[in-house]
């Protein structure tokens, strides 16, 4: 192994470069991860550019992390469960373990927490903080999951996000049972994933929704056994949803958007007393008009999710074991690491007319 790692480090907005760091020494609590691949979201984006911004410059970006464990600390190893050569994927938060949330198993609002790829600079030792990289730091308080040796990489990099996050949102937060209704107003890399999960928990009828720009996702909704898409560009939703239901309103809205317009429909379309999950991130300064009245006369359960849990990571795992949906086909990108920039561009939708999915970046 070289005593030197290569990653993409953003270095200003709408600039990365690629550097070089000196691979760190692992002590008893703490390991190194060869990067196999690393996912592109929409807050990369907004990092890239600087719209979004959690940490000082420079940044190595990456916080959906899939690899192998390269060394490992004795104790790491006995708290994670997995020793060198395992195939894992991460958790993008690093908890402190220490604080109230932590103790009461909440640690996702960890008050001291650091996340990868997103708010540690690369200027802090031991620089390797993100997964735009060959390698990577693993730090104390860091989620790490054994996966399969043979579970296709496509499938793998969307584990950590799309498949846990639509775990959480549509089953455990947003309490989708048996022959309930659900509309998935969003047809990205978690939308999709909430269409299968939503399957695979029973829903009678699935709706999924796009603009007339997502054609191509839209298709393959049709394909994870949504039975309607719809073109909000183009057709009424509301009519549909009064068509598939009788007039009663879906059970569950799985709402993975962020977009304001999106929100206020996903409120109108559910039942009374029926279930909105709101997951898209809308930014700091959007304000969503809403009409209040209708939550009190349906007695909407309205409810913010932010990430996932590690409940929901084991069930991702374990999910789709016959492989009846098309996961692989949501990668449409695959960027070597001396590309990254290009591949962030690509996630933004800013090379021309080409639809992305999902972009990724692997070591080359």
């Amino acid at each position: 192994m070289s005593a030197e790692a290569r990653a993409a480090v953003l270095e200003a907005p709408d600039r990365i470069n690629l550097k070089r760091f000196a691979i760190p020494e692992i002590t008893d609590d703490t390991g190194l991860l060869r990067v196999e691949m690393a996912g592109i979201c929409h807050t990369d984006v907004g990092l890239y550019h600087g719209t979004v911004k959690y940490a000082d410059y420079p940044l190595i970006l990456g916080h959906e992390i899939l690899g192998r464990i390269e060394r490992i600390g004795p104790l790491a190893e006995r708290r994670w469960g997995v020793k060198r050569g395992d195939r894992v994927v991460l958790e993008a938060l690093v908890r402190c373990g220490f604080c109230r949330h932590c103790i009461d198993g909440n640690y996702k609002f960890c008050e001291g927490h650091v996340g990868y790829g997103t708010s540690i600079s690369a200027s802090v030792p031991p620089h390797l903080w993100g997964s735009y990289a060959e390698y990577m730091y693993l730090a104390p308080g860091t989620q790490v999951y054994k996966i399969p040796d043979e579970l296709p990489t496509e499938r793998a990099i969307l584990l950590n996000v799309a498949t846990a996050n639509a775990i959480q949102w549509t089953i455990l937060k947003g309490g989708l049972k048996l022959g309930d209704v659900a509309l998935i107003q969003g047809v990205g890399p978690i939308g999709l994933a909430c269409i299968a999960v939503a399957r695979e928990a029973g829903a009678r009828a699935i709706i999924a929704t796009g603009r007339s720009s997502d054609r191509n996702r839209l298709e393959l909704a049709k394909r994870f056994t949504a039975d309607v898409v719809v073109d909000v560009d183009k057709q009424d939703l509301g009519k549909i949803v009064r068509e598939v239901t009788d007039g009663r309103g879906v059970d569950v809205v799985v709402d993975v958007t962020g977009a304001p317009a999106a929100v206020a429909k996903s409120v109108e379309m559910v039942r009374p007393q029926g279930t909105v999950v709101n997951a898209g991130v809308t930014g700091d300064t959007t304000e969503t008009p809403l009409r209040l009245d209708q939550f009190l006369y349906k007695e909407i359960n309205f409810r913010g999710v932010f990430t996932s849990s590690a409940q929901a990571m084991r069930i991702a795992i374990a999910f789709d074991p016959h492989r009846k949906y098309p996961f692989e086909e949501i990668v449409t990108d695959r960027y070597p690491l001396s590309r990254a920039e290009e591949a962030v561009k690509a996630a933004g939708r800013e090379l021309g007319n080409h639809e992305t999915i999902k972009v990724t970046i692997a070591p080359d």
